[in-house]
């Protein structure tokens, strides 16, 4: 799993003037979390989190500093807590707050699927839960959070309310071109930017606020081919009735017609995230975001790693990506509240 030849071209972070030097900025995000993929309330392990010294080596070869969005669950646990502290230390990662509001006191919400999204809960238990959490990141890891994700992608207007209320400034949930409105009466992100923009809690979440005081800093989806303002609806198109019917969808992107695509390694080959980079660069997006989670880092845990060999193809995709990119274009590794300081 070695950088390759074309390591020269990864730079490390360098501050404000990174973009100066016309390298892409590129975070790397980890959902931190527990091992249950199956939300519980009750035996909940965190087995995986020793999976991250393996994965900090990686990281190490390469200078990514990656951005760890972490639950209430791994921060409270003493061993996971121990190894969040050895792999972030002297300043080679961020540690980021990722709510699971299914197992994040206070949990005074009946334990059913449309509350495991965030935006779904009263306001004022939004904010309890990022109050408690919030304050577990601090105390556990020394300062507190300033990056926040929401489980599930579930993020609202309340959610950004309580954001404010709890000192974030950053966000980086939004999935653009994704809609969750029929899982579990989740958030649409269809017709969201692809590049960063200020969100405030009078606006929908799609909807820029020019003077918001939240940065939101979207994942990397998009497609195979642009523009992404005609082939969007296109694909939203197909996959509505009576297209749907005939699969047009499913078949236009298994013959490579019409993609859509996120900067996964759990879903994408190293092909279809390298095609996908050079569109969003060519859409105007500064930055980049490469993104899985943790559980995928222990055969067994989450449905794209069911077995040893799946990990060490996920560990292949990652560096396979990375190899591919810096070929194509130098890079600049960021943590999110560094490419907030830089994009905002």
């Amino acid at each position: 799993m070695g950088g390759g030849s074309a390591r020269w071209m990864v730079r490390q972070h360098s501050g404000l003037g990174c973009m100066r030097n016309g390298s892409v900025l590129l975070i790397v995000s980890i959902d931190t979390e527990e091992d249950n993929w199956n939300r519980s309330r009750h035996d909940v392990t965190v087995e995986n989190i020793r999976e991250l010294r393996t994965q900090a080596a990686v990281f190490d070869r390469w200078g990514v500093r990656p951005t760890y969005f972490t639950t209430y669950q791994v921060a409270t646990d003493p061993e996971a807590a121990d190894v969040m502290r050895e792999v972030t230390d002297g300043g080679r990662a961020e540690i980021g707050a990722h709510l699971h509001p299914w197992n994040t006191p206070p949990l005074s919400e009946a334990f059913e699927p449309r509350n495991s999204m965030l935006k779904n809960l009263p306001a004022e238990l939004q904010r309890a839960k990022l109050e408690r959490l919030t304050a577990v990141l601090e105390e556990t890891f020394g300062r507190p959070p300033v990056a926040f994700r929401a489980g599930r992608y579930g993020l609202g207007r309340d959610t950004v309310a309580a954001l404010l209320r709890c000192g974030y400034r950053v966000d980086s949930s939004v999935s653009p071109f994704i809609s969750l409105e029929t899982v579990d009466d989740g958030p649409t992100f269809v017709g969201a930017p692809i590049v960063p923009y200020r969100l405030a809690p009078d606006r929908d979440v799609r909807e820029p606020a020019p003077n918001g005081p939240v940065l939101e800093i979207p994942l990397s989806y998009g497609f195979n081919r642009g523009p992404f303002s005609f082939w969007d609806p296109t694909r939203r198109m197909l996959e509505a009735t009576p297209f749907r019917w005939f699969h047009l969808a499913g078949i236009a992107a298994r013959a490579g017609l019409l993609k859509r695509v996120s900067l996964s390694p759990e879903y994408q080959a190293v092909g279809d995230m390298l095609t996908l980079s050079r569109r969003l660069l060519e859409h105007g997006v500064r930055h980049l975001q490469l993104s899985w989670h943790s559980p995928s880092l222990k055969p067994g845990l989450s449905p794209f790693a069911a077995t040893a060999a799946d990990v060490a193809r996920l560990y292949a995709c990652v560096e396979g990506y990375l190899n591919g990119l810096s070929r194509l274009m130098p890079l600049t590794f960021v943590t999110t509240s560094e490419a907030a300081a830089v994009l905002g």
